[in-house]
C-alpha cells in the first residue's frame, strides 16, 4: 500500500472540469510511447498534474472544481473526501468536525478507505486508517497554535457513490 495515486469513480467528481486534464495526460503517454517511454495512464496522470505545480491528480482535480472552495463549514459527518496525509493521496469519511479553542483552527476526524503508511523506514511499518487532524477554515493541514504544518489536507468532497 505505498501507492500515491487513488482510483475515485467518475461519479464522484465533476469531470466537466477534468476533461482538459485528462485530454492532456493521454497526449502526453502517446508522446512519451513515440520515444519509447512506457507510462501507464495513472502515471500520465500524475507527472501531468505535477507538470501544472500541483502535488498530485487528486490536488490537480480539485482545484480545477474549486469554483466552490471547500471550507470547514462544508464538511459533515459522513461525507466522503479526498485529500492527501502526510504526502499519501487519500480518501475517506469525516466522522467528526469540531471547532478548538484557538481561532480558525477545527479538529477532524476520518476514517480512510485505504491505511496508509506514515513510517518512512525500510525496517519497519506503521499503518494508520482513523486519523485526528487540524485543519484551518480552508481545509489545509495546521499545527494547534493555527501555524501551517504537515498533516491531513481535505481538498474536495466527493459525491456519494450510487450504490451508497
Amino acid at each position: 500500500m505505498t501507492s500515491n495515486t487513488l482510483n475515485i469513480s467518475r461519479a464522484e467528481i465533476d469531470t466537466d472540469a477534468t476533461e482538459q486534464f485528462k485530454t492532456q495526460a493521454k497526449r502526453l503517454r502517446k508522446a512519451l510511447a513515440a520515444r519509447d517511454v512506457a507510462i501507464s495512464h495513472a502515471g500520465s496522470l500524475e507527472l501531468l498534474a505535477q507538470s501544472h505545480g500541483f502535488r498530485d491528480w487528486n490536488t490537480a482535480v480539485a482545484m480545477a472544481r474549486r469554483n466552490i472552495p471547500t471550507n470547514v463549514s462544508d464538511l459533515g459527518i459522513g461525507k466522503r473526501f479526498a485529500g492527501s496525509y502526510l504526502g499519501h493521496a487519500v480518501t475517506g469519511l469525516i466522522r467528526s468536525v469540531n471547532a478548538t479553542p484557538t481561532p480558525g483552527v477545527f479538529r477532524v476526524e476520518v476514517h480512510l478507505d485505504e491505511p496508509v503508511d506514515v513510517v518512512e523506514s525500510k525496517r519497519f511499518s506503521g499503518f494508520r486508517q482513523r486519523i485526528a487532524a487540524r485543519i484551518n477554515e480552508h481545509c489545509e493541514p495546521v499545527l494547534t497554535n493555527g501555524m501551517s504544518g504537515p498533516g491531513l489536507s481535505i481538498d474536495l468532497l466527493l459525491r456519494e457513490s450510487p450504490d451508497a
